[in-house]
């Protein structure tokens, strides 16, 4: 959440100064190039191959019998602000079937007593009691219940952690600690309601993550995480490591779930900038730079070369093991339907999505993206934040949801779609092909992006995965509609 209230720098500033700079990388013409994760299989993360459906609760689905929700809140006019927890629990088929692996809701913790009034309570950026779910979303539980339901279904629960600022919590954790709500500058400087003082607050925060993993949560998206990097400390070194901790522990005791230890951090700055990372901090970003590329592909296929091609340290990320997660919209921004028309291209965000699909690192799909829906009319900060819609799609947007789920599975089948290394071939300007090689699983995926019909010979056989039919030598590619093929040795 980028700040409702404060002024922050907008997304289109940052985007133009990315493409200053990658305009300029991709002017130079791409031949093949061999790269890959540089690690061996038993040093890439376990969470690298996440394919995370990001779900803002209020705006989600209402669910029935359920919490009540939300009247209003921070969101485009005439859009649902009633969603609750029974909404997500009757939708975990929907997010399964799609491809996705994992759900990452913003914050359900206790926001009715925060200042600001509903609007502001009901995104639940301003917490007044970590230790308890939103009754206007739901029960205790009813979140137990999700969590159970969503991991019979193989998916992990990512919950949105707001470790830098609150709306009013006045109680202590369950060990007796508290927040010492002193307004403090961090490394970006003083904001509003940076009301969280570090190292002071470190052992409440603590405590706010072990409770929830011990319920069997898997990880944790950290809003304005550069909040917690105070006096010249990133504190997201000592609170992943207490993560990293109780996922081990958990392991240790026998337990599947609740052991992922995920954390992905939110700092909008270019790559060379980031600071979360920095002094051992947080080890996964979210990936503004490759988002705004990805998005506008303002070299076309080139951009998508350069994107899948290019480990994080080439991207520009400074810190040693960080992989950053990919997403082509998110809550505080506008969608990526408003870039590109489902009822006119919905190839063009087929494209795109299958480019996040063949990605080395964790994914982000936020909900209604798979349909290509569009932002409504509002407030730029969450104008993207619309009702959510699982069901009576139009044709194209059924053909667009279609193709996502297609991919995404694939995703998940076939290790060197997450995690292989690497070769992409330029063949003009319109035509790109990537191929991803897994030697641990004898893995080969090749991903054909065009621009324009065209034919490819792929030199042998393999199967299509998108849809299902087996292929030999040269195979058809239709404009935008990238042909994913699982390679025979």
């Amino acid at each position: 959440m980028k700040g409702l209230m404060a002024g922050w720098l907008s997304l289109a500033f940052i985007i133009l100064a990315c493409f200053g700079v990658r305009a300029q990388e991709l002017a130079t013409s791409l031949d093949t190039v061999a790269s890959g994760t540089g690690l061996g299989v038993d040093s890439v993360p376990e969470w690298q191959n996440l394919a995370i459906y990001q779900i803002v609760v209020g705006s989600f689905q209402h669910g029935e019998p359920g919490a009540p929700g939300y009247t209003d809140m921070w969101g485009p006019e005439g859009h649902r602000k009633d969603g609750n927890l029974r909404g997500i629990i009757n939708s975990l088929d929907y997010i399964k079937d799609l491809g996705m692996n994992a759900i990452w809701m913003t914050p359900i913790f206790d926001s009715t007593n925060a200042f600001g009034g509903e609007k502001l309570q009901a995104t639940g950026y301003f917490c007044t009691d970590f230790f308890k779910i939103d009754p206007k979303f739901g029960t205790l539980e009813e979140f137990d219940e999700l969590v159970t339901k969503a991991h019979d279904r193989g998916m992990y629960v990512i919950l949105d952690g707001v470790f830098g600022h609150h709306g009013g919590v006045v109680t202590s954790s369950p060990s007796g600690y508290s927040i010492d709500s002193t307004p403090s500058s961090n490394i970006r400087g003083q904001h509003d309601f940076s009301n969280v003082k570090y190292p002071e607050s470190l052992p409440y925060f603590q405590d706010v993550i072990r409770y929830w993993m011990d319920r069997g949560v898997d990880g944790w998206r950290l809003d304005q995480a550069y909040q917690a990097y105070q006096n010249g400390h990133n504190y997201w070194k000592e609170l992943r490591a207490t993560t990293d901790s109780v996922a081990a522990d958990r392991r240790a005791n026998g337990q599947k779930w609740g052991t992922l230890g995920y954390m992905v951090g939110e700092d909008w700055e270019s790559p060379g900038k980031v600071t979360v990372t920095q002094m051992d901090g947080l080890k996964s970003i979210m990936d503004f730079d490759g988002m705004g590329n990805l998005v506008n592909l303002p070299e076309g296929v080139k951009t998508i070369a350069w994107f899948l091609s290019s480990t994080a340290d080439k991207r520009g990320y400074n810190d040693p093991g960080v992989t950053p997660a990919i997403f082509l919209s998110n809550h505080d921004i506008s969608r990526v339907g408003d870039t590109v028309d489902v009822g006119k291209e919905p190839e063009k965000l087929m494209i795109r999505h299958a480019a996040v699909a063949m990605y080395n690192g964790p994914t982000i799909l936020y909900y209604g993206d798979e349909i290509g829906d569009k932002s409504g009319k509002g407030n730029p900060d969450n104008k993207a934040r619309t009702s959510g819609r699982i069901d009576n799609f139009s044709p194209n947007e059924q053909l667009l949801h279609d193709y996502v789920s297609k991919v995404f599975k694939a995703r998940q089948e076939n290790p060197a779609m997450w995690r292989g290394d690497v070769k992409s071939e330029l063949l003009s300007d319109d035509t790109l092909v990537i191929v991803k090689s897994d030697k641990a699983s004898d893995n080969k995926v090749m991903g054909i992006f065009s621009t324009v019909d065209t034919t490819y010979d792929i030199g042998g056989t393999g199967l299509d995965l998108i849809n299902g039919a087996p292929v030999s030598g040269t195979v058809s590619v239709t404009a935008n509609i990238p042909v994913i093929i699982s390679l025979d040795r």
